[in-house]
């Protein structure tokens, strides 16, 4: 059964853009950002706080980071993301750039900035700026290889102005990354906002949003190469998709959660959920591809604002998720959700 519960609520303040990880210790750790509005012109602050007792109660918020408008500019935090490598260092990281842009305004001005804790997030030490440029980030992917990808996307001059969904490589723990590689970027979508996973096989999918505003379906592309080549795009089957973030779940499939964008209309309205086979993940044919989709939420506010998410798999097998929802508050708050697959 889906529960529905609230994180934080400060209805003075817009909560947006979460993410959660799941430490080797049964913590959770979510990060989101506090700002003015959603698209933020006088401050942005990210913050952090933790549950030890699977979501059922958190730590008051700390930041990792303020930022305040200053003679009509503001560096602008945008869109944090959070995961635990293999290695224990829990990493967090955001795009940031500055509001009004300085010349050019390209979106390559935009850095993605790391903070790490060694201490299962009791504390961060950062911002340390990356060479990765884009927005809306991806957490970091660990490969089975030990390999670490960082998607981006930016719009890109040099093919046009169309979408580009990137990836940045690290094969030495995140201390430099290289790259960009291209995942997409083509005229049939405007594929950004990429979500990168790793099946158990080894191939790695990346799910992507499609911009049009015109409800087609979201592509993936496919790597048989740690993320160095990439075949694509396909179609899937979650039309209106943006933002998709995957994963593998304990049974062995892929489970996207992602907001749903049918075209022109009200927008950010449905929080869906998609459940697939691993064998439809991997196939390009849009025929052959099995998944399920699951409502979540739906933003009942008449401006409404929501469903960029994270989630994970507890060790009860629930899946934890957590969203920004306007629904019935002024502003965007933090809700929290545990459904099984079950529901599927």
């Amino acid at each position: 059964m889906l529960e529905k519960f609230t994180i934080s609520r400060d209805d003075s303040i817009h909560e947006g853009f979460p993410d959660v990880c799941l430490t080797t210790t049964g913590r959770l750790i979510i990060i989101y950002r506090e700002s003015d509005s959603h698209s933020a012109s006088k401050f942005t602050h990210l913050v952090w706080r933790w549950s030890d007792d699977s979501g059922a109660t958190w730590s008051d918020k700390r930041y990792l980071v303020r930022s305040e408008a200053a003679d009509g500019a503001l560096f602008k935090w945008n869109c944090p993301r959070i995961s635990q490598l293999s290695d224990g260092r829990i990493i967090a990281l955001c795009d940031g750039y500055p509001v009004p842009p300085g010349e050019g305004g390209s979106q390559y001005d935009s850095k993605t900035h790391l903070w790490t804790s060694t201490d299962n997030g009791e504390g961060f030490g950062g911002p340390v700026a990356t060479n990765v440029p884009g927005i809306v980030p991806d957490r970091i992917v660990e490969l089975q290889s030990g390999r670490l990808l960082l998607g981006t996307h930016v719009r890109a001059p040099e093919v046009d102005g169309l979408s580009r969904q990137m990836v940045h490589v690290s094969d030495d723990g995140g201390a430099t990354w290289s790259g960009p590689r291209t995942i997409c970027s083509t005229h049939h979508y405007w594929a950004c906002e990429g979500g990168i996973v790793q099946l158990p096989g080894g191939e790695v999918i990346c799910y992507m949003r499609d911009n049009s505003r015109t409800g087609i379906p979201g592509p993936k592309c496919i790597s048989f190469s740690d993320g160095d080549d990439w075949y694509g795009p396909f179609d899937t089957p979650m039309g209106g998709c943006h933002r998709p973030v995957p994963g593998v779940t304990a049974s062995g499939h892929v489970l996207v959660l992602y907001r749903h964008q049918p075209g022109f209309g009200p927008f950010a309205k449905n929080l869906f959920a998609y459940r697939e086979t691993l064998e439809s993940a991997l196939s390009p044919h849009r025929n052959k591809q099995t998944g399920i989709v699951l409502p979540l939420d739906h933003d009942r506010s008449a401006e409404s604002d929501s469903s960029y998410v994270g989630w994970v798999q507890l060790q009860d097998g629930r899946i934890f998720v957590v969203n920004y929802i306007k629904d019935d508050a002024p502003t965007a708050q933090i809700r929290g959700y545990y459904f099984t697959e079950d529901e599927f």
